[in-house]
C-alpha cells in the first residue's frame, strides 16, 4: 500500500529535528549549568533537614533556639550568633559558602568524631576546639595553596546535642540532652533549677577527663559575668552541693537578704555583688551582729566608708547579720498611689487591671495638691477625680482620711480644694469603676459591666434575675460618694454602684406550710409524751 505523502512528510520533520538535536547538544532544553556568571546556589542534598517556615516558633531573630540539638537548619535562613567563647566539636554541622571570581557554592559538612570535616576541594580539614573564625582562617589557608581567588565562610548550621550529668541540689537531678550553645545556668534551669537547700556559688563542673572547676552562678546572675557560666561540654557533669554559711544583710541596702558566703568571706565583697548601701544611708553607723561562742548574740558597730576602703575590709562568718541604718530625713516627703501619669521614676503597678504608680516624692515648702499633681505627671485619663484622699498621720494619733475632689479643683477651679501638704502623707487616686455590683437575692450576685443608660431592672437581669425570696421594690443603690437612694427614687445608675436586694421575711404558701409544719412537730411531741406518761406529766421531787 502507498504510503501517505503527509506522513512521510511528518517523518522527515522528526528525522531532521532528532539530527539536529544530536549534531548540537548545546541547542537541547536542559538547565544551565552551576558555572553561569550568576551566583547559584548548590542544589540541597538529600539528606539535609527540611527549611524552617517563616511562622515556626524558631523567628529569624539572627539567631537558634538555644536547644536545638538536631533537626533545624538555619546555616542559611539566618546565621546563628554564636556565643565567642564556642568551640567547634564532633557533631557540629557547618555551613561552608565558597565564593571565587564568577560563582559561589555552598554546602555541608558535619565535624566527624577526630574532628575533621571533608571540603572538596580542599579535603580534610582537622577543626577540633576551634573558634569558627579559627577554623575559616585554617580552611582559606589550604584553599589558597590550590585556587588564588576564592574564599570560604564558615558558619554553624546545626549545634551538636549530648548528654549532661546533673546531680546533687537541682530539682530535676540525672541526665539530660543539650546544645553546645547552653549555658550551666540555662541547663540547670531547665532541670527545675536549684533547691532551696542548694548552693549558687559553689557549682561544681566535672569534665570527662577529670577536670574539675567551681563556678560562682550568683555573679552571673547579679553582674551578668558570663566566665561564672560557661558553655556545657560533652560529658560535662554539674554537681550542685548543699548551701554553705549564709550572711544576712538588712536596713538601707540596695538589695536586702540572705546570701551565701564566698570562700574569701569578704564584707567589701558581698557589698559589693549586691550593689552596695542605699543612698542616705547613715554607713558609718552600721551594726554587725554576730554569734558568740556562748551562743550569745555580740553586736560592735561598723564604720563602713573606713573599712571598706581598701585593703581594709571585713571577714565574716556564717549566721552573720549587718545592720545599716537609714539615714536621718534631709527632705519633706509623700507618697503618691493610683492613677497618675507617672514619671520615669514610678514604680508602675496595676489595680483592679488598670495601669498605677506608687512614688515617693520630694516636698518644697508651701507645697499644695496642685504643686504635687504636677510633680506626679498628673492624673490618668482613668482617674477618678472626685474619690481622691489624703491620708494623713495625726500627732500621736491615728491616721485620718481627708477627702479631696480633684473635679471641683482642676474643672471648677474650686481652690479650696488645693489643700497644703505635710511630710508623710500619703495622696491616693483610684482609677474610675468600670463595674456595676448586684448583691444580695440575684441568681448570680457580682459585677456586671457598666453600660450607659441600663437601668436597675436591666442590671438584675445581667445577674441572672432576682430569686424566688428578693424583693425587689425594697432595693436599695448605694453610689460611689456615699448616696443611697431606693431603687424608685434612684439617679440612672453610675460606675461603681451597689444594688443591694433583700430578701422577704415570709414568701407565699411554701413559708407558712413549713412554719405550720414545725409548730405541728411541737405539738406531736408534746402529745406523745402525755400518752406516754398516761396522760400525767409529774415533776421528780413533788
Amino acid at each position: 500500500m502507498a504510503a501517505n505523502p503527509l506522513t512521510n512528510a511528518v517523518r522527515r520533520f522528526i528525522a531532521l529535528g532528532l539530527a539536529v538535536c544530536l549534531a548540537l547538544p548545546s541547542l537541547a532544553v536542559a538547565q544551565p549549568p552551576s558555572s553561569g556568571t550568576g551566583p547559584v546556589a548548590a542544589p540541597p542534598s538529600p539528606s539535609a533537614p527540611p527549611a524552617v517556615p517563616a511562622d515556626s516558633i524558631l523567628l529569624r531573630f539572627g539567631g537558634v533556639r538555644p536547644d536545638a540539638c538536631a533537626g533545624v537548619n538555619v546555616g542559611s535562613g539566618g546565621r546563628v550568633a554564636l556565643p565567642l567563647d564556642y568551640r567547634i566539636g564532633p557533631g557540629d554541622q557547618i555551613d561552608v559558602q565558597l565564593a571565587g571570581r564568577l560563582e559561589v557554592a555552598r554546602q555541608q559538612a558535619v565535624v566527624d568524631p577526630e574532628g575533621s570535616i571533608s571540603l572538596p576541594p580542599v579535603g580534610r580539614v582537622h577543626v577540633d576546639r576551634l573558634t569558627v573564625l579559627e577554623a575559616q582562617r585554617k580552611v582559606n589557608e589550604q584553599l589558597r595553596g590550590l585556587f588564588k581567588f576564592m574564599d570560604a565562610t564558615l558558619s554553624i548550621g546545626v549545634p551538636r546535642c549530648f548528654e549532661v550529668v546533673l546531680t546533687g541540689e537541682v530539682e530535676r537531678p540525672g541526665a539530660t540532652q543539650a546544645s553546645a550553645m547552653r549555658r550551666i545556668h540555662e541547663v540547670i534551669l531547665l532541670s527545675g533549677g536549684v533547691t532551696s537547700r542548694g548552693s549558687v556559688r559553689y557549682v561544681d563542673l566535672i569534665s570527662r577527663t577529670g577536670a574539675q572547676r567551681t563556678v560562682d552562678l550568683l555573679r552571673f546572675e547579679l553582674l551578668g559575668d558570663l566566665s561564672q557560666n560557661p558553655l556545657v561540654e560533652e560529658g560535662l557533669r554539674i554537681h550542685v552541693p548543699p548551701r554553705s554559711g549564709y550572711v544576712t544583710l538588712s536596713g538601707a541596702v540596695r538589695r536586702p537578704g540572705t546570701y551565701e558566703l564566698s570562700p574569701r568571706r569578704s564584707l567589701r565583697e558581698v557589698l559589693d555583688l549586691m550593689g552596695g548601701v542605699s543612698q542616705g544611708a547613715a554607713a558609718s553607723q552600721a551594726r554587725l551582729t554576730r554569734a558568740g561562742a556562748d551562743g550569745r548574740n555580740d553586736t560592735f558597730g561598723v564604720d563602713l566608708p573606713r573599712v571598706l576602703t581598701p585593703p581594709a575590709d571585713v571577714v565574716l562568718q556564717p549566721g552573720d547579720v549587718l545592720y545599716v541604718p537609714p539615714g536621718a530625713v534631709l527632705q519633706d516627703v509623700v507618697e503618691v498611689r493610683g492613677a497618675f501619669n507617672g514619671t520615669g521614676d514610678s514604680a508602675k503597678t496595676t489595680t483592679t487591671g488598670k495601669p498605677t504608680i506608687v512614688q515617693r516624692i520630694e516636698l518644697a515648702q508651701g507645697d499644695r495638691i496642685r504643686d504635687l499633681l504636677v510633680k506626679a505627671g498628673g492624673p490618668s485619663p482613668l482617674a477618678d477625680l472626685r474619690l481622691a484622699v489624703i491620708e494623713r498621720s495625726g500627732s500621736g494619733g491615728p491616721r485620718r482620711q481627708i477627702p479631696v475632689d480633684l473635679q471641683r479643683l482642676l474643672v471648677e477651679k474650686e481652690e479650696y480644694q488645693n489643700i497644703p501638704l505635710e511630710n508623710g502623707d500619703v495622696f491616693m487616686l483610684p482609677a474610675v469603676e468600670d463595674k456595676v455590683y448586684v448583691l444580695g437575692e440575684a441568681k448570680a450576685p457580682g459585677p456586671q459591666d457598666f453600660r450607659a443608660g441600663l437601668t436597675v431592672r436591666e442590671y438584675l437581669t445581667l445577674a441572672g434575675g432576682p430569686t424566688v425570696r428578693a424583693r425587689f421594690k425594697n432595693a436599695i443603690v448605694t453610689f460611689r460618694d456615699g448616696r443611697t437612694f431606693k431603687v424608685d427614687e434612684a439617679p440612672p445608675v453610675e460606675p461603681g454602684a451597689v444594688v443591694s436586694i433583700p430578701e422577704v421575711s415570709v414568701r407565699w404558701y411554701q413559708d407558712y406550710i413549713a412554719i405550720l409544719g414545725a409548730v405541728a412537730g411541737v405539738v406531736t411531741t408534746y402529745a406523745g409524751l402525755f400518752l406516754l406518761f398516761g396522760g400525767k406529766l409529774t415533776t421528780t421531787g413533788q
